[in-house]
């Protein structure tokens, strides 16, 4: 098998196990704590609070461990936290029912904690995955392999959510549906190493901790050089350097999409199945909404031939602006309007918001990478992520202070 392949089939395993839980998660917290937003909205906060405070440093982290010692620590990190979050949500959901004693606080708070873990080791895999080990793989040529990673997750996003769903309704047994996610967990962990260890014994450049430079053409100049000697000197990248480097506005505009509760996030899944939406349709629905993120990053490259980059992000921003306004109306008049009529503008809006949204994503992206040296790029990634996850605290945050359904149009008006 290609290296090629073998990268695609690691990432997809990795994707699928991971939007599997991402959407189970918050299944399993409204399947425990049945009256409010608030036990979701903690979960969320703490776990995005713990990506703020620390992406910038597991970026940094990155580029001083081996590059196989870092999938290892991440990998295991990531499958260990599932499979002891999936236990213990099992353990909650059938012996305290949601009772508020301390033996369930206790629990919950160990889920919490795991779940933070997790957000870090998905962001450490992310980061030296998708803008180290993929840059070398292909030898800088990323045009081709990003869009089909994109596309790989997206699948998994469109896909995993209807089996999650499925396996979590009233249908399947509890105790199956646990045992199913702790057993795929483990046979994708085996896996996935198995075939990035191929990939590392075949490819030399993997095991050269220097970050790779792509060949020039010209020949470098004084200051070329001198550039090249501060950077191989220091690949940790400041806040004060982050803010001055010319991707800073487009990563801060990356991470101001994150305070918007109007996708199928946590937040508005835990809304969605309080106020009466089933978990199957839950899936179907996210599933519908992963296709027309797939099409997106079809569409991107396409519109970029024509327009640029820049201005296909512009684009993009500004369909997903128009059509999450639809979503709006259909929260706010929902009492009002016809339950079709509701939902069809709610789940529909959503859907074609995904369009604009994996756009722009794609988009900057390829911006990115062809802005900033390979020396600092997971650095500045993790400063990305910083700022993803600040953005998204806030969502957090307003439906910690707004934590009533009935109130939901407040924090989906502000996003």
């Amino acid at each position: 098998m290609h290296n090629h392949h073998k990268l695609y089939l690691s990432h997809m395993l990795t994707s699928w196990v991971d939007r599997s839980f991402e959407f189970a998660s918050y299944l399993l917290i409204s399947r425990v704590y049945t009256a409010s937003l608030l036990q979701s909205s903690i979960y969320g906060l703490v776990t995005t609070l713990s990506a703020l405070l620390l992406s910038n440093q597991i970026g940094n982290w990155i580029n001083i461990l081996s590059r196989l010692n870092t999938y290892r620590v991440t990998l295991l990190s990531q499958k260990l936290s599932i499979i002891v979050s999936t236990v213990l949500f099992h353990y909650l959901a059938n012996n305290n029912n949601g009772d508020s004693q301390h033996p369930s606080n206790a629990l919950y708070a160990i889920i919490i904690v795991l779940g933070c873990t997790l957000k870090l080791s998905f962001i450490g895999n992310s980061i030296a995955i998708e803008k180290d080990w993929a840059v070398i793989i292909s030898g800088g040529h990323l045009e081709a392999l990003l869009p089909t990673m994109r596309r790989i997750d997206l699948i998994c996003k469109t896909i995993s959510p209807v089996f999650i769903g499925y396996l979590l309704t009233t249908a399947v047994p509890p105790l199956v549906a646990t045992l199913v996610i702790c057993a795929w967990t483990t046979v994708s962990a085996i896996v996935e190493y198995i075939l990035v260890s191929q990939i590392h014994r075949d490819v030399p450049e993997l095991h050269v901790r220097s970050p790779y430079t792509p060949p020039t053409t010209s020949s470098p100049t004084a200051d070329d050089e001198q550039q090249q000697i501060q950077e191989e000197a220091s690949v940790a990248v400041s806040l004060r350097e982050y803010v001055h480097h010319k991707t800073f506005l487009i990563t801060l505009s990356v991470g101001m999409l994150y305070i918007n509760v109007l996708s199928f996030g946590g937040t508005m899944t835990s809304y969605l199945v309080l106020t009466g939406y089933s978990n199957g349709l839950l899936g179907i629905m996210k599933a519908v909404s992963g296709v027309m993120g797939v099409a997106g990053t079809y569409a991107m490259p396409l519109l970029a031939k024509r327009i640029g980059n820049v201005r296909t992000g512009l684009w993009s921003i500004w369909q997903l602006t128009l059509t999450l306004a639809l979503v709006v109306i259909a929260i706010a008049d929902n009492k009002q309007m016809d339950h079709t009529v509701s939902s069809v503008l709610l789940f529909g809006g959503m859907a074609a918001s995904r369009l604009g949204l994996w756009m722009f994503d794609l988009a900057e992206s390829l911006i990115l990478q062809e802005y900033t040296s390979q020396s600092h790029i997971t650095s500045i990634t993790g400063w990305q992520y910083s700022m993803c996850n600040l953005f998204d605290l806030l969502q957090y945050v307003l439906t910690i202070v707004v934590s009533d359904p009935v109130m939901f149009v407040v924090p989906a008006s502000i996003s």
